[in-house]
């Protein structure tokens, strides 16, 4: 894979089935130890829908490659929820999926950002940010904050239901809306699919 976004549209002629597996086993809140990056505490979670179905699909969609999952879930999200900050998924894998499960009027999608002071658009590794503590303690304040004058957004990829958005893990980005979508339902919220993987 050359390119280090990729999008797939009309990528699962299931994806009504997967969306109502994730409402039949429901959704709750994580409360996972991320270590030294990341929230610990996630609601809307699924880590029980038919993820097979999306598998089989992303093999296809990269041309038949073997997929090695590092995680995979379901995930809606909706206003009250905790909001998205900029962040990347290097730790997860090298390479991430994201579904979009969900039709909404609203404009939806997942940004891409530039860090403005430093000019670079991918996490660096976490042996470079414990080299350079007081930049790695700046940094995550910074992606939680999500400050205009400190990022710019290079990249939107709208939130189209059945589109498969795959990007290089490293870089820089966030799901928008920020604050969710929806009435408060499970139903009317952003839901997606995320898998994190090797090839």
């Amino acid at each position: 894979m050359k390119d280090s976004v990729i999008i797939k549209d009309d990528f699962c002629n299931e994806i009504d089935a997967v969306l109502a597996s994730t409402f039949a086993s429901g959704y709750g809140t994580w409360r996972p130890n991320k270590g030294e990056v990341g929230s610990s505490v996630y609601t809307g979670m699924n880590f029980w829908g038919e993820h097979a179905k999306l598998l089989r699909c992303l093999s296809q969609a990269l041309g038949g490659a073997r997929i090695f999952p590092n995680s995979m879930f379901f995930r809606a999200t909706k206003p009250g929820d905790e909001k998205a900050y900029i962040h990347s998924d290097r730790e997860a894998g090298s390479w991430t999926a994201i579904v979009y499960l969900t039709k909404h009027e609203e404009l939806s999608g997942t940004g891409f950002f530039r860090h403005r002071s430093t000019g670079i658009t991918e996490m660096p590794s976490f042996d470079e940010l414990r080299a350079n503590p007081e930049f790695f303690s700046q940094l995550k304040t910074e992606m939680v904050e999500g400050k205009d004058e400190v990022w710019e957004q290079t990249d939107f990829v709208r939130g189209i239901k059945n589109r498969c958005l795959i990007f290089n893990a490293p870089l820089f980005h966030a799901r928008f809306p920020k604050d969710g979508l929806g009435d408060g339902s499970d139903e009317s919220a952003r839901i997606v699919w995320v898998c994190h993987f090797e090839l």
